[in-house]
């Protein structure tokens, strides 16, 4: 059973990954012009954010894997991989979500990894039990089943700089930024036999062996040998690759297709079209797009109980993709692939990553926002801060002074992008509530303690800083011993000034010791220590300070 579908008016632009279906005809779409030519794209990989968009899905639903769930609904979706009777999505600010029925729970995606900031997705490996993700600072995390020998899920301690990961029966490949591949897990076949001095740019994998295209634009591979064609030997000859289960293609550098790598290859007037994007995935089946657009699809046999997908939903004609994937579930009586779960990415201007608050949320304080990032490559992005909802007057910018006003209010900053043709979208942070302002600390120093002759008069100078108003008050006290002498409230004023004269010192002193005589007379001599005692106000804290003089004369 072989054939072709061709979708019209489709402005396709990313890797295309297919899985196991029948084959459907229709009718070509106009010729686009080659400004209208979208760059290629890597198969295998999460489009970029202008590419990314929405996420649509049809097919066997059986798990709930064909319905996209509500919270990644008007979300920036930038690749879908379908491991068997499951969904694992990207998001466009690198977040994974699992759902569905994958009979090794690989929707049930790891905390680790629901955690990270993802770059990458795949799935595969043996009887599709193993998922992984390349995280945006290069690490790699494997999520699947556990088993006595080596797997997918021993990864390589300190692994790190990795861009892209395939799994093969139960090993797992990757290729690193400086373009190294490293390979793991169990070794039949030669799957972690990496060819020595391996440079490569792109991996992908069949059942049984990995492909790499190389820096040098070749094939290489490893695994169970087969024999690779003239044409991708020829360096700089291969633009890029993708496979399906049963097969692998490569596009080449005068924009024909070749398959190697199985039996039951498509023929020659299904390789005709020239491609403009290649399938990844699948098990006996591919697809690409060709330079009109057209997405052909072939299917070798139905020799694995499968059945066709049926058409790709009508409202898809005409619109931008820029991923489809074609999934499969298990037979719940053969444990062979059975009926098909298809979506697509198509482009659009949705959220991707929210904006985001830094700052504390005090009055007086500064509030600096990370505007929201969309995909679809917004013409516009406006920023507008809210309080309680409501758009706060001018402001616009990315930083906000909080006043008074704004005590008990929630804070939030939105995005809204804009772009000729599309619906406005926004997004806003998350809020924060305004509180008082908090007060900040002061100083307070005893400046000088001046002493008339024979104490007929002293003088208490001090200062209180602060970043603040210090208007307020403080307790003046002076002590000879343990006795207090003077002990009386003064006015600070707003710059922190104190001051405190005291007539008739000498007398005051004799009185509160009750020293009569000739004791009176020379009572005021001695060691006393004198506190200041900052009170604060609603916006500066309290502080004190302590000096010692001695009066002689």
């Amino acid at each position: 059973m072989r054939g072709r579908l061709m979708r019209r008016g489709a402005v396709l632009v990313a890797a295309l990954a297919v899985g196991v279906a029948g084959a459907v005809g229709a009718v070509a779409p106009p010729v686009a012009s080659a400004e209208e030519v979208a760059p290629l794209t890597t198969p295998g990989m999460a489009v970029p954010l202008e590419r990314a968009g929405e996420l649509k899905l049809w097919g066997d639903n059986t798990y709930d894997q064909a319905t996209v769930p509500a919270s990644l609904r008007g979300v920036a979706i930038s690749q879908v991989v379908f491991p068997a009777a499951a969904t694992l999505a990207l998001t466009a600010d690198g977040r994974v979500v699992g759902w569905g029925g994958n009979p090794y729970r690989l929707q049930l995606v790891p905390d680790e990894v629901a955690s990270a900031k993802v770059a990458q997705i795949t799935a595969g490996g043996y009887g599709s039990q193993y998922a992984g993700a390349v995280t945006r600072d290069g690490r790699v995390l494997t999520w699947g089943s556990k088993r006595a020998h080596p797997t997918p899920l021993n990864v390589p301690a300190g692994l790190r700089g990795v861009k892209q990961m395939a799994f093969a029966g139960f090993a797992a490949a990757a290729v690193k930024d400086d373009g190294t591949v490293v390979a793991w897990g169990k070794p039949d076949y030669g799957l972690t036999s990496v060819p020595e001095g391996l440079k490569a740019t792109a991996i992908t994998a069949q059942a049984s062996r990995f492909y790499a295209l190389t820096e040098q634009g070749t094939v290489a591979q490893w695994g169970t040998e087969y024999p690779l064609p003239e044409s991708v030997q020829i360096p700089g000859n291969v633009k890029a690759i993708a496979s399906s289960t049963n097969a692998t293609f490569a596009l080449l550098a005068d924009d024909t297709l070749v398959a190697f790598g199985g039996a039951g290859l498509p023929p020659a007037e299904f390789l005709a079209a020239n491609p403009l994007l290649l399938a990844n995935g699948g098990v006996i089946e591919f697809a690409y797009v060709d330079q009109e657009r057209a997405i052909h699809y072939w299917n070798s046999e139905d020799q694995l109980g499968t059945r066709p997908p049926g058409e790709v939903p009508a409202e898809l004609d005409g619109q931008n993709l820029a991923q489809i994937v074609l999934g499969f579930s298990f037979s719940s009586s053969s444990g062979y692939p059975a009926s098909l779960v298809g979506g697509v990415i198509v482009t659009k201007m949705l959220r991707a990553a929210p904006p985001k608050i830094t700052g504390t949320a005090r009055v007086g304080s500064r509030l600096t926002a990370t505007p929201g990032t969309f995909s679809g490559a917004p013409d516009d992005v406006a920023g507008q801060w809210l309080a309680n909802g409501a758009p706060i007057a001018g402001a616009t910018g990315t930083s906000l002074v909080l006043t008074s006003a704004m005590v008990g209010k929630r804070i939030s900053y939105e995005s809204t992008a804009t772009k000729a043709g599309e619906e406005t979208v926004s997004s806003t942070s998350t809020p924060v509530t305004v509180a008082a302002a908090g007060k900040v600390a002061s100083k307070t120093k005893v400046v000088k303690v001046a002493v008339a002759k024979k104490a007929a008069k002293v003088s208490v100078t001090g200062k209180v800083t602060a970043s603040k108003s210090l208007a307020g008050k403080a307790k003046v006290t002076i002590k000879k011993g343990k006795k207090a002498i003077v002990a009386k409230s003064v006015k600070v004023n707003a710059k922190g000034a104190v001051q405190l004269t005291v007539k008739k010192f000498a007398q005051l002193v004799a009185k509160k010791l009750r020293a009569k005589g000739k004791k009176a007379k020379t009572a005021y001599r001695g060691k006393y220590t004198v506190t200041i005692a900052y009170a604060g106000n609603a916006q500066v804290k309290a502080s004190k300070a302590t000096k010692k003089f001695t009066i002689r004369r």
